[in-house]
């Protein structure tokens, strides 16, 4: 494979980002990732979102974003919000080089503490967070489902 290059998201890469989601989920399972991304970089957090490119082209993604408080927390907490490998690509280091940026910018940020939330039955996703070295936490997540 070509050499990945990471760089900040941009607005233009939007639409890369829906498409390589509407691979992975189909477009049934597609949800609001437009408006999401466009969210996370109109408020300022920029450099917490990155893309993959390779050849030119744009592979994966992946947007984190600070908190300034969490729950029980007395300092900022890195997280992972959204991951998306273009299925084509997955298993060539994209996912990697994205996670190992993204760590960096935090670190640059003083962030000592990352975290994320998967699904249970989410193999694939648990074990792409393993190589970049996250591990289970002590919190549990609770849900409460509204009618």
């Amino acid at each position: 494979m070509a050499t990945i290059t990471i760089r900040t998201m941009e607005e233009r890469d939007i639409p890369r980002a829906v498409e390589i989601e509407t691979a992975i989920l189909g477009a049934k399972r597609s949800t609001t990732l437009r408006g999401s991304l466009t969210a996370y970089l109109s408020k300022g957090e920029r450099n917490a979102s990155v893309v993959a490119e390779t050849e030119g082209k744009v592979v994966g993604f992946l947007v984190g974003d600070i908190r300034a408080w969490d729950f029980g927390e007395d300092q900022e907490i890195g997280w992972i919000r959204i991951v998306g490998i273009d299925p084509a690509y997955q298993g060539h280091g994209v996912g990697k080089a994205l996670g190992d940026a993204l760590m960096r910018y935090f670190e640059t940020r003083g962030i000592t503490t990352v975290r994320t939330t998967v699904e249970w039955d989410s193999g694939d996703l648990i074990a792409y967070f393993r190589t970049l070295g996250f591990e289970r936490s002590g919190f549990i997540g609770l849900e409460k489902r509204l009618e």
